[in-house]
């Protein structure tokens, strides 16, 4: 069986030749798995790290985090000769689908609730408690009045995944030592939950206790295949405290609709190269003609690019994050102040854009073989920049404010 080795030290990783080696090849994997992962956790994970400013701050400690806990598990299992094919779910470069993985979506100093996912129960999500009364969960986990508890899952529905989020804001008028059951203090003898406060988000589809423990479904259902808890607390002078949850996996859930690692890295091999932001990784290639023989060149006929032909990236560079523009539109945070679309043969192409696709035309800044720049930009919520190539409209890229509401 092929083996790659991701032991890479910082001495290494400053002298690789070979920028389409297959361990390039599977760092482009792991970051496009934890870059998508963060778009679809971004609504809570733009600001779930402890200590980080909300924002690119929380995107770069999400993406940092979790490409490093990708990197040592796959590490792990192979210093102690486990197969890397049986190391979670990911997808190649190619695929425009996205990858559960136990993803790390909150640090901080609070302490943690567990949560396991209980097959036998029909793929629900789970959370042991000592008794049914409200002081024993709260002591269990280290809870107190005001906490907010945040359920995560991403559950598989119709063959598709979906991230679900549901808030309950543990009721401050009640003491922490309550005796009464939970049944009462969290949801009552009907299985509603008595929560008056605006703060919760019960987006639960069952809430299900037993004798030690309840199962949860959020959302319009099906199985989880992933679930974790977030606890958030805020002090007397307005900061912030999370607690730290890496999602568990329910590896059943997954089928077999998504491929190994190695599986996703051998079919990323040879593909026409995605510009996936990677902290500078590529930037390493020799000189002097000294690259490695290894290098694929793509080859013309169905699916490949014809030598000396213009091929684009489906991915460009908005306010320095890479972002997929597949789809032809994307949303980023205004003010959109630089643009840098990316391929290959690209020197005599004509690249333009203008701002809500009127007015006069915007050259790049700088333009050569590898794509263009737009620097200096200022397009501000509400509005949109319209990127050409070759005189046709490439995509869309619409301002918006933060919190991703546009501003006339």
């Amino acid at each position: 069986m092929k083996t790659i080795n991701l032991q890479v030290d910082a001495t290494s990783s400053r002298h690789v030749k070979n920028p389409k080696t297959t361990a390039q090849t599977l760092q482009r994997v792991l970051m496009k798995v934890v870059s998508m992962a963060y778009v679809m956790f971004k609504y809570i994970c733009n600001h779930s790290f402890e200590g980080v400013t909300n924002g690119s701050q929380c995107m770069n400690k999400f993406r940092k985090v979790n490409l490093k806990y990708l990197r040592e598990r796959a590490a792990t299992l192979q210093k102690y000769g486990q197969s890397i094919n049986q190391f979670y779910q990911f997808m190649p470069l190619q695929s425009d689908k996205w990858s559960p993985f136990a993803a790390i979506i909150s640090q901080g100093q609070l302490p943690q609730v567990a949560v396991s996912i209980d097959a036998d129960s029909g793929h629900k999500a789970r959370v042991n408690v000592p008794s049914r009364t409200y002081a024993d969960f709260v002591k269990a986990w280290g809870l107190q009045r005001g906490d907010q508890l945040t359920f995560v899952t991403v559950q598989k529905r119709n063959g598709e995944y979906e991230v679900n989020y549901a808030r309950i804001v543990l009721n401050p008028r009640n003491a922490d030592g309550s005796g009464a059951p939970m049944t009462t203090e969290i949801v009552d003898s009907q299985g509603e939950f008595p929560c008056s406060n605006w703060k919760n988000r019960l987006n639960f589809l069952s809430f299900e206790f037993d004798t030690d423990h309840f199962n949860f479904v959020l959302g319009r259902g099906g199985d989880v295949v992933a679930a974790g808890i977030i606890v958030s607390r805020k002090d007397r002078s307005g900061d912030w405290f999370r607690s730290n949850c890496q999602l568990v996996l329910n590896e059943a859930g997954f089928g077999d609709d998504l491929c190994s690692l190695m599986q996703a890295v051998d079919s990323s091999y040879a593909v026409n190269e995605i510009d996936i932001e990677s902290e500078l990784y590529l930037n390493n290639a020799g000189t002097n003609g000294t690259g490695s023989t290894d290098d694929v060149t793509p080859s013309g006929g169905s699916g490949g690019v014809t030598p000396g032909a213009p091929a684009y990236d489906n991915y460009a560079s908005i306010n320095g994050t890479s972002q997929s523009i597949a789809g032809g539109s994307v949303n980023a945070t205004a003010p959109v102040t630089s643009v840098t679309v990316s391929g290959s043969n690209l020197g005599d192409v004509t690249f333009t854009a203008k701002v809500d696709g009127t007015g006069d035309a915007i050259s790049p800044t700088s333009h050569d073989a590898e794509g263009a720049s737009f620097t200096g930009l200022n397009v501000e919520a509400g509005h949109s920049l319209v990127v050409y190539h070759g005189g046709t409209v490439w995509f869309t890229i619409t301002a918006q404010a933060p919190g991703g509401v546009s501003n006339d």
